[in-house]
């Protein structure tokens, strides 16, 4: 009833707050519990009252001799705390010592129930404003770490909590909990003694399926707590007191669970302290390896889990580095008989190894792996199969045709499970199965998977009629594994698009499924988080969504992209149906994948269309019908990893329509005030970000965060150029109106001092130079003087942009832009010059200088003399690192030799050993390669040996090498 007042549907009922400070006040210590439930139930009822009166009647209640009372107080401050703006929580902050006093007094009266209430939204609250407790945390933590590891007295449910607020705090305000001493020294081993808190169960030994681990257990939410405080903390931190402990653990041989939590633990803390562990990485897998043999099988599994922690974390350097001692011990894991988990996860170790292998890596041990792996296959344990087939499908992958040899054993194997296994406790042994074939199949190719190809298709066409239930497991990797199918065949594959696309559509065209249940009902046993539900609170009520419907549809809108992408005109029956399920979902908010998915379809589907060859006029008005939704997505968003997949889609389908114009003057004006209005927008997130920095406001507990965002933003902007990049491509001088619109944006850009502004704007002018030639003159001669200071300014990125501009000036610009190309010479010629600049992060910006210098000399040198600039500029080569420019400048600099330029006579030294480096480097494409060749064979035969023999012996051995290895010497 209090929600109901509040405003809604313009009703009020102004008594109710009266009426509640009255019960606040009442000597009934039920009435006063009462009226702060219902303050934390609807803060918004307090929402206008004065601060300091708030604060005055919370004061109060926090020192009430009810301990519910209090406990109702302490969970309305929070709700308010939380409903309010940064001025007033701050205000409030000295309630907080009171609120903990609320909490230890909880736990003196062992009201745990409550305790665990108030924990709750204290956790709550340090997710959302973490610099509330800086004050109190000298008191609060070791509060909390008491509670932690009384684990005699108090509830599993308690301990938790308080691990949980823990670790909320150095997540959310790592900087704050760094700076305390002894911190991770307290609660790494209190975490680590929670991790030994297991039995060995019957049960997990003689599961029929391998559902996770209960998180509810201690051990579990140990391990998920070494894993979050490493995350938070950093190496630096946590190794020093990890391995204080873990040796010490691991060497206890008289308990199994010191050593398998132990092991767990380094599986944990690996991705949070990859960066210092990766130093050590293969003492530590020294240190891990030996306990795949341990007399207990729980530690030998815990060993596995570390094996393909550590395979994930330290993906490439262990493959690269390490796999010999690593397979040699994991693979006869596999062997393991009497203990089908520790062998089925033996196998899962190996997947997490094989991802990131390379096949010459696999390769010596693939007999190996697939004599266990079969053997795995043929054991009676339906989740060892499972996980069998999966290893499979994997080392299939990164074998791909390696594993040719084995296909003639595993493939019919497969097959039988799909044509044998139909019972219904063997449907995720199907999808599996499915998965494992199909993955085979893109490995070993379409000649080598042929025979198997006509009954594959059948059994899964079987399947697919034979699924009745909406949440049938082998429905994903149905859909999964027709695209792969189709991946393999081809355009063969267009004949079964009938069979495939009717439940792929269906799929597509899911709706959610929403409930909206009040708080105090029991959620969990109507909707179950195992059937896929999850609620969220929304003005105190939950609001649920069933996630894996969402999934399926995700999973079937990126289906259709894969189908588009692979049978381009095969695919034109249903362009048009594709187009009306996915042009809706631009707007599906339940969703991000399924948004995103459904904006990538677009220009598949502009593709398949032109390559069916429908006519210029249908193809047209097809995709001017998907602009406009595209461009009225762009105009509104402000879902920036959206915004991102919207620019991306529009350049693509631009792309695909090809050269010439492709949109209406009026399209042209909607996507350029929809990219204005989105510039604008970034351009205040830029500002706030710098001024942020600059007046060191930045929280640091954010810091993290905030360079995500930053990543994405300027990935926006990239997007953002390049769609540009392709509407002047594709319309050039007919976009100059619509452009010129935007001068005063991009003028601001230009004149910022961030780097990222300034680069994004020399990017499209960069652009607007190459596609409207001459014609650019008059817009942009207010922005050259930036150009030109921006060619010396202190960021690589920007240098390299100004640089690479002014050679277009050159390039493209024609006479109008003659005074400035020689203007710019002095400029570009300083970039060369400075001291550094061939060191990594400048080389590319010295590079574009030295190629726009070419471009200048080449094209547009009427206001100076070529011949005084040429010996310069060839004494600044060789370009070794821009593959994008090498081929113009060195088809320059092979022109001036073959015309024996004076500007290179007398120069051969140098010359070759421009045309060395270059060659080596493999920036020179074909046929300017051969090219190349040929004029150094000339020029080398210009001289006598003793020359020739010196140059070459100058030249270092390893290029020698090289040049012999490609036959250019």
């Amino acid at each position: 009833m209090a929600r109901a007042s509040n405003g809604k549907d313009g009703q009020t009922w102004p008594e109710i707050l009266p009426a509640l400070f009255e019960c606040a006040k009442s000597t009934s210590s039920d009435l006063r519990e009462s009226a702060y439930m219902i303050f934390a139930a609807v803060p918004s009822l307090i929402a206008t009252q004065p601060v300091e009166s708030m604060k005055a009647h919370f004061t109060e209640s926090l020192k009430d001799d009810d301990i519910h009372v209090r406990l109702a107080t302490t969970k309305a401050v929070v709700a308010y705390m939380l409903d309010t703006d940064h001025t007033t929580r701050n205000a409030l902050m000295p309630l907080m010592s009171s609120m903990l006093d609320t909490l230890s007094a909880l736990l003196t009266a062992q009201e745990e129930p409550g305790l665990v209430e108030g924990l709750t939204v204290m956790i709550e609250l340090a997710e959302h404003s973490p610099r509330l407790f800086r004050q109190v945390l000298i008191i609060l933590l070791p509060f909390l770490l008491g509670i932690v590891k009384n684990a005699k007295e108090l509830e599993d449910r308690t301990r938790q909590s308080a691990l949980e607020m823990l670790l909320t705090l150095a997540e959310c305000a790592p900087n704050s909990i760094r700076k305390l001493p002894d911190f991770a020294a307290n609660l790494v081993p209190v975490t680590l003694e929670m991790m030994t808190e297991i039995e060995d169960d019957e049960e997990w030994y003689n599961a029929d399926d391998l559902d996770e681990e209960d998180p509810e257990e201690n051990h579990v939410v140990g391990e998920h707590a070494m894993d979050r405080l490493a995350r938070a903390l950093g190496g630096k931190a946590m190794l020093p007191i990890c391995f204080v402990y873990i040796p010490r653990m691991l060497a206890n041989n008289e308990d199994w669970k010191s050593r398998r939590a132990a092991l767990m633990a380094l599986s944990g803390i690996a991705e949070g302290c990859a960066r210092i562990m990766e130093a050590e990485l293969g003492k530590i897998i020294q240190m891990i390896l030996p306990f795949l043999r341990d007399s207990h099988p729980r530690v030998r599994y815990a060993a596995c889990h570390a094996v393909g922690q550590m395979a994930t974390d330290f993906t490439g350097v262990i493959q690269k580095n390490h796999h010999a001692i690593v397979l040699s011990n994991l693979i006869p894991v596999m062997d393991d008989a009497p203990f089908p988990r520790v062998r089925a996860h033996a196998a899962a170790a190996l997947v997490n190894f094989c991802e990131a292998a390379e096949k010459r890596t696999l390769e010596p041990y693939l007999d190996a792996i697939f004599e266990r792996l079969l053997s795995l296959l043929n054991t009676g344990t339906t989740y060892v199969q499972e996980q069998a087939i999966t290893t499979i499908a994997t080392v299939a992958d990164s074998a791909e045709e390696r594993f040719v040899k084995y296909y003639s054993n595993i493939m019919p194997l497969l097959m039988d499970v799909l044509r044998q296994a139909t019972s219904r406790e063997y449907r995720l042994l199907r999808g599996k199965a499915m998965e494992c074939a199909s993955l085979i199949a893109l490995a070993v190719g379409k000649e080598v998977f042929e025979p198997h190809a006509q009954e594959f298709v059948k059994l899964l066409a079987q399947t697919q009629t034979s699924i009745n239930e909406a949440d049938d497991p082998q429905v994903s990797y149905l859909l999964a594994s027709w695209a792969r199918l189709c991946k393999v065949l081809g355009k063969d594959f267009v004949p079964y698009l009938d069979i495939v696309m009717p439940p792929l559509l269906a799929s597509a065209q899911l709706k959610p499924d929403l409930a909206v249940v009040d708080p105090d009902d029991d959620i969990e046993s109507k909707y179950s988080s195992e059937d896929g539900w999850e609620f969220v609170g929304v003005d105190g009520q939950q609001i649920g969504i069933k996630t894996t419907v969402l999934e399926e549809k995700c999973t079937a809108v990126e289906m259709l992209i894969c189908y588009a992408r692979e049978l381009g005109s095969g695919f034109k029956p249903y362009v048009e149906k594709v187009r009306d399920i996915v042009v809706p979902l631009l707007k599906f908010y339940f969703h991000d994948g399924t948004r995103h998915a459904a904006a990538a379809t677009l220009p598949q589907l502009v593709n398949c269309a032109k390559q069916a060859d429908v006519g210029q006029d249908y193809l047209l008005s097809f995709w001017h019908g998907m602009c406009v939704k595209l461009l009225e997505a762009m105009t509104n968003e402000t879902d920036l990893s959206f915004l991102y997949q919207l620019y991306v889609s529009f350049y693509e389908c631009l792309d695909f329509m090809g050269p010439g114009p492709s949109m209406t003057p009026e399209l042209l004006e909607v996507f350029t005030r929809a990219t204005q209005t989105q510039l604008k927008e970034m351009y205040k997130l830029v500002r706030q970000r710098e001024e942020a920095k600059a007046k060191a406001m930045l929280e640091a507990e954010n810091g993290v965060e905030s360079r995500e965002e930053e990543i994405t933003e300027e990935s926006v902007l990239g997007e953002i150029s390049r769609a540009f990049h392709s509407v002047l491509k594709m319309h050039g001088v007919a976009y100059m109106s619509h452009f010129k619109s935007l001068e005063s944006v991009i003028m601001t850009y230009l004149g910022d001092p961030s780097p990222v502004a300034r680069q994004w704007a020399l990017c499209v002018l960069d652009d607007f130079v190459e596609f409207t030639g001459p014609s650019s003159w008059p817009i942009m001669v207010p922005f050259l003087p930036q150009v030109f200071e921006s060619v010396l300014n202190v960021a690589p990125d920007v240098r390299q942009a100004a640089c690479y501009g002014l050679g277009l000036c050159g390039q493209y610009g024609g006479p109008q832009y003659a005074e400035v190309c020689s203007a710019a010479l002095t400029l570009l010629f300083q970039v060369i010059h400075e001291e550094n600049s061939r060191e990594l992060e400048n080389v590319y910006a010295t590079e574009n200088a030295i190629s726009a210098v070419a471009k200048i000399c080449k094209f547009n040198s009427s206001h100076f003399d070529v011949r005084t600039v040429l010996p310069s500029w060839v004494q600044t080569l060789p370009i070794v690192n821009d593959e994008a420019e090498a081929p113009l400048t060195y088809t320059y600099l092979l022109d001036l030799m073959e015309e024996q330029h004076v500007a290179v006579l007398g120069n051969v030294p140098h010359l070759v050993t421009v045309m060395v480096e270059a060659l080596v480097s493999g920036v020179v494409p074909e046929p300017l390669t051969a090219r190349m060749v040929i004029i150094l064979k000339a020029v080398l035969s210009t001289l006598d040996s003793t020359n020739r023999t010196t140059i070459w012996n100058n030249i270092d051995p390893e290029k020698r090498k090289t040049l012999k290895d490609l036959n250019y010497l």
